[in-house]
């Protein structure tokens, strides 16, 4: 029998998917999520538009981390627990950056951030780092976190609507309140006239 998946990549789909609905357009990362044995490797690639200074790739759970910083025509810089692992290929504005000899503590949410004007995040990207597990089992545990992805993301289009309704009441309970404030001042000035 395959062993289980721990219900933290679970969760942590969800908080992806759920940032992914509210992050900025500006910055497009994929993969959404990915699942690789200890040892092996993952790449995530950062694309943004518009004028840029440089790109992080940001481990924001379980512990907030820099792997990397990168700009065209300039060393990158590579946290220490991340040195000897990392790889590039693209320019900043399309990059692609290959973790590699995974470790089981590279389990997390990374996040691409854009240097622009004002600096931009990422949708995030989840990484689970696996045991060694036979071929048997890896494809199970890939199958249980698709089965979770249709919930996850009517979950997520829940959340979403949610939010516009709350922001539609919002601005409609202010568009009243300006309405009457002026109805109010148009019958002061009528009643004195």
């Amino acid at each position: 029998m395959a062993p289980e998946l721990p219900r933290l990549p679970v969760h942590l789909t969800l908080v992806c998917t759920l940032l992914r609905a509210l992050a900025a357009q500006e910055v497009r990362q994929i993969p959404p999520y990915t699942i690789a044995p200890e040892g092996g490797s993952i790449s995530i690639t950062c694309s943004t538009s518009g004028p840029l200074s440089g790109v992080f790739l940001k481990q924001r759970l379980p512990k907030p981390t820099s792997v990397i910083y990168y700009e065209d025509k300039k060393p990158p810089t590579v946290d220490e627990r991340f040195r000897g692992r990392v790889a590039f290929s693209g320019l900043q504005h399309n990059l692609t950056i290959t973790l590699s000899h995974l470790q089981l503590s590279d389990t997390g949410a990374y996040a691409c951030q854009a240097v622009m004007e004002d600096v931009v995040w990422g949708p995030d990207t989840l990484v689970v780092v696996t045991d060694k597990v036979p071929q048997e089992a890896d494809t199970c545990q890939k199958a249980q976190l698709i089965s979770v992805l249709p919930v996850v993301l009517a979950m997520s289009f829940f959340f979403l609507g949610l939010g516009i309704g709350a922001v539609c009441v919002l601005r409609k309970t202010q568009a009243l309140s300006f309405r009457s404030r002026n109805c109010a001042a148009w019958r002061i000035r009528t009643q004195h006239v």
